[in-house]
This record gives C-alpha cells, sequence and structure tokens, in this order.
C-alpha cells in the first residue's frame, strides 16, 4: 500500500482491473491550495499531489522508505556528499511523453526556486546533475541523511510540458500568484485530472499507462 492510497478528491473514477469503472467520492474540510506540486508544503495539497504526481522516493505504510520513480539509490563510497538515483525506466507523463532525467533535474531546480515552499527541504542542495538519460546525481553541502526523506514529498513534474506552458517557476501563493500549472497538471502517477473547481469538487480518472499498476495491484479496486 502506497500513498495513493490516499484519494484526495472529491470525486475519483478509477479502474485498473476491472472493465467497468467504479465511482468514490470523498470529502474533507480543507481543499489543496493549488496543483502546482512546489508552490506549497502543505497537507490537503500534497495528499492531492500524490496522486497526480510522483516523487523519486515514497513511503509504504510501515513508514520505510520505498523506490517509486527511482528505483535504486546511495552516497557515492568515495564521496557520501553525491546521491546517485537510478531512475525507473518506461515511465511516461500523462501526456504520453517520457520521463527521464532531465525531468528530474528540472523539477528539484524548480523546487528550489524563489516561489518554492518546498526549497527549504532542498536547503543543502548543491547541485543536482543528470549522469544520462536514467541516471540523478544530487550533490549537498556535506553529507546529508535526510535528503532522503524529504524527497518523499518532491513531486516530479515534466521540464518540456512546464516549459511550454511558461510554468518554469512555482508561483508565490502569498503574493497571490497563479500560473498554468495552478489549475492544471501532467504528472506520472495513477490518477489524471480530468475538472477542478476549488473548494468544491476535483475529478479524477485513472491512469490506464501508469507504471505501477502491475507492481500494485491492489492499490485501487
Amino acid at each position: 500500500m502506497i500513498k495513493h492510497l490516499l484519494i484526495s478528491a472529491a470525486i475519483v473514477t478509477a479502474s485498473f482491473a476491472t472493465a467497468s469503472a467504479e465511482t468514490v467520492r470523498w470529502a474533507r474540510a480543507g481543499d489543496s491550495i493549488t496543483m502546482d506540486p512546489h508552490a506549497q508544503n502543505e497537507g490537503p495539497t500534497h495528499t492531492l499531489s500524490h496522486q497526480i504526481y510522483d516523487t523519486l522516493l515514497q513511503r509504504d505504510m510501515a513508514g520505510a522508505i520505498i523506490p517509486s520513480l527511482a528505483t535504486d539509490w546511495a552516497a557515492l563510497k568515495d564521496n557520501p556528499s553525491v546521491w546517485r538515483f537510478k531512475l525507473r525506466q518506461g515511465v511516461s507523463f500523462h501526456d504520453g511523453s517520457k520521463f527521464n532525467s532531465e525531468d528530474v533535474v528540472f523539477s528539484l531546480n524548480r523546487a528550489m526556486a524563489d516561489g518554492s515552499e518546498m526549497k527549504e527541504l532542498l536547503s543543502s542542495v548543491k547541485e543536482v546533475r543528470a549522469v544520462d538519460s536514467h541516471t540523478v546525481d544530487i550533490e549537498t553541502n556535506g553529507a546529508n541523511p535526510l535528503l532522503i526523506n524529504n524527497l518523499t514529498n518532491m513531486f516530479m513534474m515534466d521540464k518540456t510540458w512546464s516549459e511550454n506552458n511558461k510554468v518554469t517557476k512555482p508561483h508565490d501563493v502569498a503574493k497571490g500568484e497563479t500560473n498554468f500549472a495552478t489549475m492544471n497538471t501532467n504528472g506520472t502517477g495513477a490518477f489524471i485530472l480530468v475538472s477542478r473547481a476549488v473548494d468544491e469538487k476535483t475529478v479524477l480518472k485513472a491512469n490506464p499507462n501508469y507504471w505501477g499498476k502491475n507492481l500494485y495491484p491492489n492499490q485501487v479496486t
């Protein structure tokens, strides 16, 4: 069981294993502040983002850190200030574009940009580098074992989609800013955004090409 079990939409249409879709209706007192995954560091916002976007690492129901978009990770033996991540291959964003290391480099740099409420979680990061198409190095200012924990809420965005829609930087919620990513998404997660009415209803549908549907067959029933 992984974080996608925390269904955060008011209405979620989901079916991986059956021909007929089932509708799950879920409500809570507070809504997500924004769909921009780096603009806020806040519980309800993260809960919804986890349905649509993936992180490099995630936690299981026992709290252990497990693979997500990264399949392997370790600090380099000759330099503990550099963490190397091997990325999952064959992953696609909701629009069909392929996920690779350039998206990771872009996403982490975006999360450290002005306007991001996530940058404090990456304050130790010196540089993020693509080693090859599915390998990324994150160098920190000194060894930082807490980096792995912080990456469980660091969502990966599509670099090209972000550039095309002029959302290479997160919007500053405190200043009342908005951008295309405030109401639109393109993740690699188990659910695709269908529609959104703030403080009223968010509709998601199951991602038929979700990379984890065979790894986690009981995730959605």
